[in-house]
Formats: structure tokens, C-alpha cells, sequence
């Protein structure tokens, strides 16, 4: 028989089409990356594939598996060819309008929420159906010219049937086998495409937002190596001069890091106008800016709120969409769609109360590898910062549910508090959680995520004080993953005798041992601002016009070392080092009045000589400056760059929703105290 290759073409159309028809097969596609191919684009395939088998000797048959196959190629290439992002951001509205009667607790109001977006990249299965097509197309045609058998050739005896038998057996299932490979390698050239052309377009929150990161060769400009010897510089020892001064439109949060073996403060400022709302990064230093993420305003772009944590992690809610930057650099790290909420809607969970009605614009986070957001009834979202990947998710077991969360440490998971569920408060230390799905390609369903379970059995009820009923817990502390403090104001007493106070208790919540302490009344003037200022061997609190040392929430005790910067001026934020060894241990008090003290603080081991009544930690007033002394109509408060040796001193509320920022250094206005 002359030339058997060619019976190994209909075994490889025949292969080639199934494979391209339902591309599931090869194992390297999933449903919702990939896409599904168009039933009638099936239709012609598989019609092509057969054609190809019965077209062996018969042209006409070869003919029309061609043009089936063609017909194949273009439409398949026409359909991912005409593919548009904001056409099939349109069709996901209408869907999510169509998903709105559903009672599955994900769905809730569609109205300026940004799910479709998660939609919005072109489906790669009808570029491999037409890459199939293509290649059915290409055998047909080799049948068509490939004339009907010589019947000088038919075998005239037994054996010779059987050996011609057995080569059209063999050439058939290389052929299956040729068309089986090519059906996967169009798999993996159409995903590639698809790749390309994503990439070219885009990430998908471009189509709502504007970044603005800062150009490499500026990167490192002004911060600080970071090397084993090097100490950092802390807070400004002398400070006495105004480096650089600056109102803006809105709030403002210091945030921290190193990148590259390099750090440096980065001041972010949230600027809201009528079409635009502006996260930015200022170098704290100097004031200049960094970087910048637009979001661009519409009916359905809502901008909701932008945390800033103590670590990189700048993570900003638009509607339900999660973006998050990286504080040195300005890039987008990740970005995911939250499921949809119900009222009010989505905002991060912070270790302090949020008003209800109302949630702050911008708010802090504690340094951690996890944030978590709420909805209130629709339950909290726990998502990994540094790609904004969702990994946990916990459903309130009834209506009513609000959060408070923090983190001991950079890895906890984080110790949550929950108020109004099931008429009661407790304390949750949150197991440790994982992505799921990790290195696997592609996109999570965002209507039902595939989430682990969030919260764990393992609660600790709060009651409130004793004799005390209107109130409740304001802010909470984790100081490891199995104790926590819990501090909030209540009404105690009955009639006119009744009174408000401040209270704190620490909770063990081990699972051998849970316990809490006796409520314990703070005094009434303790900074709300920051409670509490990290030290190295210790901790520092603002009492009214008093810095006092202590541990953990326990600094209103008398007894305790404490220094007044000016009497009578009462202490309105407080900042300190924290409790990294090699900084500088200097506490920075900011009184009402604009007054910026510099407060020593020394801690000495004991030594033989000394006696148990000797203290190892001693605070004293270093100096003052009056560079930013002035009026203030909103409250003040300051922060400080220990990468640079720069104090923020702030005040919130200069203007309509302003923040006045004065960046103070060492200088000559500084007083030493004698």
C-alpha cells in the first residue's frame, strides 16, 4: 500500500477533535480559568472529526470536514477576538441583578459593589477549539488530495490482508496518539495567548483605579541601610526644628518597612475630591511624594476605606474589592473580590471600636501577616496582606455580630473579639489558617468562596462589670496568643446616682485553664488615643498631664515611675520606641497645648549593691520645644519615622475633614531641661 501515513491522519483529526471539543480531558484546564467551549463550535468540531474517518476514499466527505474545521477556526478565533472587558463587566451586573432574590447569604445589594470585575478576562477554551479546528482542517484537506485506494493494490490472498490489516491498525493509533498530544499542546498554547493578552490588557482593577509607583531608580532614595550593626535612629532625641509642613485633604497614618535591605518611613495620606479619591505615600522625611493609587469615582465605583498597618500593608475597600499596596515601593501586591455583603457593607476590623453609622475613611492596623474584614451579617473575611489572598471565613450565628482584632505578633493569626452574637460578648483566639487552592491557576468563585472555616471553639464570654449595664469594650490587646486585655467605659450605679467609668481586664484563653481577671477601674483622664507605649523592658501610659512606666494595661496604680512635662497640660497623644533592642529609648509626650517633650527613658539590670526597692526602670524629662506649638481645632496627635529621626505631630481636623502635618527634627529649638 502506498503511502500508509496517510491512515494515521483520521485517528489523529478523530483524537484532536474530541480533545478540542471538551479540552477538560487533558487535565490542565479548571472551569472557572479556562472557560467551556460554545456547544455549536462542539457541534462543528465533532463533526469534523467524524467526517475525517468516513472522508478515508471519499473526497467529498474530506471536503466537508475541511470547511467544518474552517468554520471552526473562525469562529472561535472571531469569539476571542471580540472579547471586551467592559462588556462582560456589564453582563456580570446583570447577572448579579438577576442573583438578587436568591437567599444565599452572599448575596445581598448590587448597587455600587464591583464583583463583575472578577469576570473580566477573555475565556482561553474557544482559542483552543479553533487551534483544533485548525488542525483538522489541515488533515482533512491531506485526505482530500490523497485519491481512493488502487484496486491493483487490494491484497489477494489471506496474509497479505492481515499484515496490511495490522499496519492500518498501528498507523490508526499513532495517529490517536499525534492528535491526543496536539489536543494538549492547543490547550497550552491557547492558556498561553490568553496569558499574553491579560497581561497586555492589564490587571482587572485598572479598570476603576490609576497606580502611580515610584520609578525604580528613585526607590531608594533617602532611607535608611539596614544592616546587623546598625541602630535605628528612633525618635528624635533633641527635636527642636520643623523640617517640612503640609495640610492635606484628608486623613493620615505613618507606616514602616524595609524593602530590599533598605527602610523607611512612609506617611500615607487619603485625599477624597467629587470624581477621584487619592491614596498616596509621602516620604516622611522630607514630605515628598512617593507614589500614588486613583481610585476614579461612579455610580458604580464606591470608595470605602484604606487601612494602613505597621508593616508594609496599605489595603484598600472599594465596595467590595480589596487592593493592596506596598508602602515603600507604591505597587499593587494583589487584589480579590469579597463576597457580597449586606448593610453596611464591608470595612476592616481594627483593635479598636468603629463608629456603626459611620466608619472612618482611613484606619490602623498592628504589624501581622493577616487582616480581617466584616460585613456584619454577612460575616468576617480573613485575607493574607502581602497578595490580598482570601484564606478564612467565619458567618455570625446571628444578626447583630461586630468585631475588634489584634495581633500579639507578626505571624499570630489574632485574638477577636465579638460583641452583640447570640446576646453575648467573647474573646476568640483564631487558629491558624492557610490559603487554600495554594499554586494553583485560577479564579476563586466569589458569589460561594471555598473557605476554611474562620472561627474556632475555643471563646472566653466578657461580661460586663459588675453593677454596671450600659457600655461596652472599646479596644483589645493581645499580648500573645492565650492572654489579651480588654478595656471599655460603662454606666455603673442606678438613677442619679449612676456614673461613668473606665475599666480593663486581662483573659486567659488556654484551653486547660481559661480565666479573666476582676474588672480593674482606670482613671477617668487616661489618653484614649493610645493607650499603651511599648518599651523595651516595659510599658508607658499617658494619665491626664503624667507619663507613667508600668506593664501591660496596669499604669494607673500609684507607685509606679512617672514624670510630668508641664503640669496642667494634659497629654494628648504619647509615642514611644517600641520594644526592637538598639533604639533609641526616647518617649515623646504631646500635650494639648502644642508642647513637644522629649521624655529618657533607662532601664538597668540589677546589681549586687542594689535592693529590691531600687528601680531598674527610671523616666526623665529630657526637653521641650514649642516649634509646634499652636492652635488646634480638631485633636492632636504624632507619630514618629524611626528610620529618619522625624516626629509627625498632627492635627486631625485643622479643616473640613484636613489634617495639618508638622515634621519636626533634631534643631536648635530645643530646651534641655535642667
Amino acid at each position: 500500500m502506498k503511502r500508509a501515513g496517510h491512515l494515521m491522519l483520521p485517528g489523529a483529526a478523530l483524537a484532536l477533535a474530541v480533545g478540542g471539543a471538551f479540552p477538560w480531558w487533558s487535565g490542565r484546564t479548571d472551569g472557572n480559568g479556562f472557560g467551556e467551549v460554545p456547544w455549536w463550535l462542539r457541534v462543528l468540531l465533532l463533526g469534523a472529526g467524524v467526517a475525517c474517518v468516513i472522508g478515508v476514499g471519499r473526497r467529498w466527505w474530506a471536503w466537508g470536514a475541511a470547511a467544518a474545521g474552517g468554520a471552526v477556526v473562525f469562529g472561535g478565533g472571531l469569539s476571542f477576538a471580540l472579547w471586551s472587558r467592559s462588556g462582560e463587566i456589564a453582563e456580570g451586573l446583570r447577572e448579579d441583578r438577576a442573583a438578587g432574590t436568591s437567599k444565599g447569604w452572599y448575596f445581598g445589594p448590587f448597587d455600587n459593589e464591583l464583583h463583575a470585575v472578577l469576570t473580566a478576562w477573555p475565556d482561553a477554551a474557544p482559542l483552543a477549539a479553533a487551534c483544533a479546528g485548525f488542525g483538522v482542517a489541515v488533515a482533512a484537506v491531506l485526505l482530500a488530495r490523497r485519491h481512493g485506494f488502487d484496486t491493483d493494490e487490494l491484497p489477494l490472498d489471506v496474509e497479505e490482508l492481515g499484515r496490511r490489516v495490522r499496519t492500518v491498525l498501528t498507523w490508526s493509533l499513532v495517529g490517536v496518539l499525534l492528535g491526543g498530544a496536539l489536543s494538549a499542546a492547543t490547550v497550552e498554547g491557547a492558556r498561553a495567548v490568553r496569558d499574553a493578552r491579560v497581561e497586555a490588557l492589564g490587571p482587572w482593577w485598572t479598570e476603576f483605579a490609576d497606580s502611580s509607583p515610584v520609578p525604580r531608580e528613585r526607590l531608594h532614595d533617602g532611607s535608611r541601610k539596614v544592616t546587623r550593626d546598625a541602630r535605628a535612629p528612633g525618635a528624635p532625641a533633641r527635636p527642636g526644628a520643623v523640617a517640612w509642613r503640609h495640610t492635606f485633604a484628608g486623613p493620615v497614618a505613618l507606616s514602616t518597612c524595609t524593602h530590599e535591605g533598605r527602610a523607611r518611613g512612609t506617611l500615607v495620606a487619603l485625599e477624597e475630591g467629587s470624581r477621584t479619591a487619592r491614596v498616596s505615600g509621602r516620604d516622611a522625611k522630607d514630605g515628598r511624594q512617593r507614589w500614588s493609587f486613583t481610585v476614579r469615582l461612579s455610580k458604580r465605583v464606591e470608595f470605602t476605606q484604606v487601612a494602613v498597618g505597621g508593616d508594609c500593608a496599605v489595603l484598600v475597600l472599594v465596595g467590595s474589592t480589596v487592593v493592596g499596596l506596598d508602602s515603600y515601593t507604591g505597587r499593587v501586591g494583589g487584589a480579590s473580590v469579597l463576597p457580597m455583603p449586606g448593610r453596611p457593607g464591608w470595612r476592616f476590623v481594627t483593635a479598636y471600636r468603629q463608629p456603626v453609622a459611620k466608619a472612618p475613611r482611613m484606619v490602623t492596623l498592628t504589624g501581622a501577616e493577616l487582616a480581617h474584614v466584616d460585613a456584619g451579617d454577612t460575616g468576617i473575611v480573613a485575607l493574607r496582606r502581602k497578595d490580598v489572598r482570601l484564606v478564612a471565613w467565619g458567618r455570625p450565628a446571628n444578626s447583630g455580630c461586630r468585631y475588634l482584632a489584634d495581633y500579639a505578633t507578626d505571624t499570630a493569626p489574632g485574638t477577636l473579639f465579638m460583641t452583640g452574637c447570640r446576646g453575648k460578648d467573647v474573646l476568640v483566639t483564631l487558629p491558624e489558617v492557610t490559603a487554600p487552592g495554594e499554586g494553583r491557576r485560577g479564579r476563586p468563585d466569589y458569589r460561594a468562596p471555598d473557605l476554611p472555616p474562620l472561627l474556632a471553639p475555643r471563646e472566653r464570654p466578657v461580661s460586663s462589670p459588675s453593677g454596671c449595664d450600659r457600655g461596652a469594650v472599646e479596644r483589645i490587646r493581645a499580648t500573645s496568643s492565650l492572654y489579651a486585655y480588654a478595656m471599655g467605659s460603662w454606666r455603673c450605679g442606678a438613677g442619679a446616682r449612676h456614673e461613668r467609668i473606665h475599666a480593663r481586664a486581662s483573659f486567659n484563653l488556654s484551653y486547660d485553664r481559661p480565666s479573666r481577671s476582676p474588672w480593674v477601674r482606670t482613671a477617668a483622664d487616661r489618653s484614649q488615643l493610645e493607650p499603651v507605649v511599648n518599651l523595651l523592658n516595659g510599658d508607658a501610659g499617658a494619665v491626664g498631664d503624667t507619663v507613667r512606666l508600668g506593664w501591660g494595661e496596669d499604669l494607673d496604680a500609684q507607685g509606679h515611675p512617672s514624670v510630668t512635662p508641664a503640669r496642667g497640660d494634659r497629654i494628648a497623644a504619647l509615642v514611644g520606641p517600641g520594644r526592637a533592642p538598639g533604639v533609641r529609648d526616647t518617649v515623646l509626650a504631646l500635650g494639648e497645648s502644642g508642647l513637644l517633650t522629649a521624655v529618657r527613658y533607662e532601664y538597668r539590670e540589677r546589681d549586687a549593691m542594689d535592693t529590691e526597692d531600687d528601680p531598674r526602670a527610671r523616666i526623665r524629662r529630657a526637653g521641650a520645644t514649642d516649634a509646634v506649638r499652636g492652635a488646634c481645632d480638631g485633636t492632636r496627635d504624632v507619630l514618629v519615622d524611626g528610620e529618619s529621626a522625624t516626629a509627625l505631630v498632627l492635627c486631625r481636623g485643622a479643616g473640613p475633614g484636613a489634617t495639618r502635618v508638622e515634621a519636626v527634627v533634631d534643631g536648635a529649638g530645643f530646651r534641655a531641661a535642667r
